[in-house]
């Protein structure tokens, strides 16, 4: 054990341990499940429509409320998290010839994480995880470890500003479709002779639209759809099964765009751990810049795209490049939101409750990948695939996640790890990791100096 400690390998816990970063991933790890219920027990992925079954003014605002303050910004906390997790980690390889048992550790870790993700996909049949790029992601990371928080930030943001471009040329492929069908539109009703190229992309054009602004209640094709979907999902666990994986190969066909946003988010949170500003050890004016300019930014462009999206009304929003300019700045505002309650009595007392969250991120994750998708919504569990509404998504993520902080609670009273984490810590480092809390542990968090 002493050797180990001496190489830095040894698990970060008693003092060494920083209460935010808990809280942070406590937060994270359980308001995901808002973003993730949706294409767990609805027709999201099925027909890329928010309005069925039901398209009410409740429904309305939680859809916005959620793609707004929420949506991307729980997993991009958890990625600042994990660059932050991998310099300390780190934090005796330093050098170029530090400890090898470091790096090996690195790699185990990670690679393990990534199993759990393939077993999250294909047995819990969680086809949106995100333990498998996670791990995949912080594989390529640790040489980074090394270089200034400066670099690190101007890599990460390269990383992200290749998904901006990306989205640019997307905008613009999408503004010549808008533009012929205009150039097209006058033609005919000036009835001029159009090419036989511009009338296949007005004919293209035509049906993407209607498909988007008519209901799915009123139009022949998604209702063909929904059928499909309600078949799959509430007959054999062979069809339940092949729809997870369906939607999992379609999740894996924008794998490079998932892992821009991973890396260049994860060397963001490598920088701002160098910085002190994830632990919480920034001056408060930091924290204060982070969430007013955080949210001034990413909610003007979420709240105007989202509020166009909404209306399902065919448009051409600019907002469209920069989602992920928005998904990480509100990320941003959270983290100077949660620092700032910190801060204060009144809010360390409030988010206490998710720091055991934060403690056994893994099993809470995968428990509920577990939860919803083998007993709520498969149909051999209670059968409630398609069931809800929006706002009813809602609800139901509620309950779990207050459930969720009660069960993480009361086992984190009794127990050192939870048990999928226990599990990885031993795989990782090569031994049995203790399970229960010993007589008299130290407590394994410390408040955040701020």
């Amino acid at each position: 054990m002493n050797a180990e400690m001496n190489l830095g390998i040894d698990r970060v816990r008693g003092a060494e341990r920083i209460a935010a970063l808990d809280v942070i991933r406590g937060i994270a790890i359980l308001f995901i499940l808002y973003m993730n219920i949706q294409p767990m027990g609805g027709y999201e992925m099925v027909l890329q429509d928010f309005r069925y079954p039901t398209w009410t003014t409740g429904d309305f605002w939680s859809v916005y409320g959620v793609q707004v303050y929420m949506s991307g910004t729980q997993r991009g906390l958890l990625e600042l998290l994990f660059g932050a997790g991998i310099m300390i980690m780190a934090r005796k390889a330093m050098n170029p010839d530090g400890p090898v048992a470091v790096a090996d550790l690195h790699y185990r870790r990670n690679l393990w994480l990534a199993a759990f993700g393939l077993l999250n996909a294909f047995v819990l049949m969680w086809w949106g995880d995100i333990l498998l790029t996670y791990g995949l992601a912080a594989t390529f990371l640790f040489p980074f470890r090394r270089l200034k928080p400066w670099t690190q930030c101007a890599i990460g943001a390269a990383f992200i500003g290749t998904l901006v471009a990306y989205s640019a040329v997307q905008y613009e492929a999408k503004a010549e479709r808008y533009h012929t069908a205009a150039r097209v539109t006058a033609a005919l009703a000036a009835h001029q002779k159009v090419s036989a190229e511009d009338k296949k992309v007005f004919d293209d054009f035509q049906q993407r639209a209607r498909s988007y602004t008519v209901p799915p209640q009123q139009d022949k094709e998604k209702q063909k759809k929904i059928a499909e979907a309600d078949k799959a999902h509430h007959s054999t666990f062979i069809a339940y099964w092949k729809a997870q994986f369906v939607n999992w190969q379609f999740l894996m066909s924008l794998f490079w765009i998932i892992q821009a946003e991973i890396l260049g988010t994860m060397l963001i949170g490598m920088a701002l751990c160098q910085w002190g500003v994830i632990q919480g050890r920034a001056r408060r004016s930091t924290y204060w810049a982070l969430m007013l300019g955080g949210y001034g930014i990413g909610l003007a462009l979420r709240g105007t795209a989202w509020w166009s999206v909404l209306q399902y009304h065919p448009a051409l929003r600019w907002q469209d490049i920069t989602p992920d300019i928005d998904r990480i700045a509100v990320t941003l505002g959270h983290l100077g939101l949660i620092h700032l309650a910190l801060g204060s009595a009144l809010g360390r007392r409030l988010l206490r409750p998710f720091e055991a969250a934060g403690r056994m991120p893994l099993t809470v994750y995968l428990g509920t990948s577990l939860l919803m998708m083998w007993f709520v919504f498969a149909p051999w569990g209670l059968g409630l695939w398609g069931h809800f509404s929006q706002v009813q998504m809602l609800l139901v993520a509620t309950v779990v996640i207050i459930g969720e902080i009660v069960a993480a609670n009361l086992w984190m009273r009794y127990y050192d790890n939870g048990p999928m984490e226990w599990l990885w810590k031993s795989l990782a480092y090569q031994r049995r990791e203790p399970f229960r809390k010993a007589v008299g542990q130290i407590p394994d968090a410390v408040p955040s100096p701020i």
